[in-house]
């Protein structure tokens, strides 16, 4: 009689054998099960968050580390620069008031913690959100020394819309049939604060690397018509998004007071609950009519591409925001 063999790997005791319809939190067979569902959705959040992790974590410290070598290589190679009073292209101080007519693109899905994956909302198309805004717009800054600019920036939307669903749609823990009247809200707030370093400065141009983060507050519901009660919509999604920037600042004098300024930036992240892409666009030309004021015309696009694993909003945010702005320049 030969001597027993050792137990395998699966059959040694603390690890799982997985037996037919057994999901996570398996046990050994002939053990009792511990797991409940609510428990094994619950293990999936963690999981997928460590998925991005993987993917993308250390992207936002290769493209500092980057940004900061190209920094310190233009800031060595660079002139000393005249100072800011004598630039035609910067101001110590620069505040500009204007209305920005945009246009919209937005995607929302909102995942079921239990359910799965919703569906993407095209909210212009599914929902019936109108695809152009006017929305004020202002931003403040300030340049520290000769080369350290800090801006801030703020503005908002609020939308809201009726509409009768041409399909099905899957929202969170709710589904919407075909052919229901439906009601819908969806407002953004946009906090901005962003640091520029100058390292290319003369009496008519200047170039600096522009990085920052914007403040996004989300908040948006889906509601449908109760007879003789009207829409009663409630807030589905209510959260914060902090999203970093990257990019690069030029402003150019071209004669006759004019004025070119431009700003490309784009930028991978993983922040926490947070994982994505933004890239921003910036142009624009402005008349500095008086010394201390002027006007000017620009356009930017910005696009915003997330997904989200926090408590308040699990999905995906997709959003594109153009258009043109004309504002006015106070500057001393």
């Amino acid at each position: 009689m030969q001597p027993p063999s050792p137990d395998l790997p699966s059959q040694r005791e603390g690890v799982a054998q997985v037996r037919p319809g057994a999901g996570i939190g398996a046990v050994p067979a002939g053990q009792p099960e511990l797991s409940t569902p609510a428990q094994d959705s619950m293990l999936v959040l963690p999981a997928t968050k460590r998925v991005f992790q993987s993917k993308k974590g250390n992207e936002m410290k290769r493209i500092a580390l980057v940004m900061a070598l190209l920094i310190a290589g233009f800031a060595t190679q660079s002139q000393a620069g005249v100072s800011v009073d004598q630039s035609k292209v910067l101001d110590r101080w620069t505040l500009r008031i204007g209305g920005y007519l945009t246009g919209l693109d937005t995607k929302i899905r909102l995942d079921s913690p239990t359910g799965g994956e919703g569906t993407t909302v095209s909210l212009e198309d599914d929902l019936g959100f109108d695809s152009s805004q006017s929305v004020p717009r202002f931003s403040l800054g300030v340049i520290l020394g000769q080369r350290h600019q800090i801006t801030g920036g703020y503005y908002k939307t609020d939308r809201d819309s009726t509409t009768t669903l041409q399909r099905d749609i899957e929202w969170g823990d709710e589904t919407f049939p075909i052919n229901i009247d439906i009601g819908a809200f969806y407002n953004t707030e946009f906090v901005n604060l962003a640091y520029t370093y100058w390292f290319y400065s003369s009496e008519s141009t200047s170039m600096g690397i522009t990085g920052g983060l914007v403040y996004a507050s989300l908040g948006a519901g889906v509601g449908i018509a109760s007879v003789g009660q009207g829409i009663s919509v409630e807030e589905d999604i209510s959260t914060d998004v902090p999203v970093p920037q990257l990019g690069f600042s030029v402003n150019q004098y071209l004669g006759k007071r004019f004025v070119f300024t431009g700003t490309l930036g784009y930028i991978n992240f993983n922040l926490d609950d947070f994982d994505g892409s933004v890239a921003t666009a910036l142009v624009g030309v402005e008349h500095r009519t008086w010394n201390y004021f002027g006007f000017g015309l620009g356009y930017s696009y910005t696009d915003y591409d997330i997904d989200t694993l926090s408590t308040n909003f699990l999905g995906q945010w997709q959003y594109t925001v153009s258009g043109f702005e004309i504002y006015a320049r106070a500057a001393w």
